[in-house]
């Protein structure tokens, strides 16, 4: 393994089930698979004789995790439409949330046990969203003082909603 991520433009043809794969403007590898496809392990003969041996370790409808050699790797296969759709999407900007008491799921919010400018310590239980009629325990994160709370008691909130704020 070289340790770097690299995009690769994949053509892949299929004939008398074998694969005609080629990456990039490379030539294209002749691939034949010597058992049913999508098990977990994955046997193939390459163009030139060599065998190799895959084992899928995942597969999320997208990405595929597998390992070769004792490598770990992420494989994520797309039609140039999807590709295309990928290219134009805007990145989701990270924001940080480590001063935030956020929904862990939608629900309603149930409780809350601490007021704006009390001081709480790590693992305080400041809040309770009740989802699928189980109540999920919202603790402090870290020792802080309550800066605002955004929500009351009644509410119906959505995943990750922000439901209160420490300084």
């Amino acid at each position: 393994s070289s340790g770097i991520n690299a995009e690769y433009g994949v053509g892949v043809a299929v004939k008398d089930g074998e694969f005609s794969v080629s990456l990039g403007e490379s030539d294209p590898v002749t691939v034949t698979p010597t058992g049913a496809l999508f098990e977990p392990l994955q046997k193939f003969i390459l163009g030139d004789g060599r065998r190799v041996t895959l084992q899928q370790l995942e597969f999320n409808g997208v990405t595929h995790s597998i390992r070769y050699r004792c490598c770990k790797k992420e494989l994520t296969v797309l039609t140039p439409l999807q590709q295309h759709f990928m290219d134009v999407m805007p990145e989701k900007p990270i924001i940080d949330t480590s001063n935030l008491i956020l929904s862990p799921m939608p629900g309603s919010l149930s409780v809350i046990s601490v007021s704006e400018g009390d001081e709480v310590l790590e693992g305080t239980e400041v809040a309770v969203v009740v989802a699928m009629k189980m109540n999920n325990s919202l603790k402090a994160p870290k020792s802080g003082k309550i800066k605002k709370i955004y929500a009351k008691v009644g509410d119906v909130v959505d995943g990750d909603q922000k439901i209160m704020e420490f300084h």
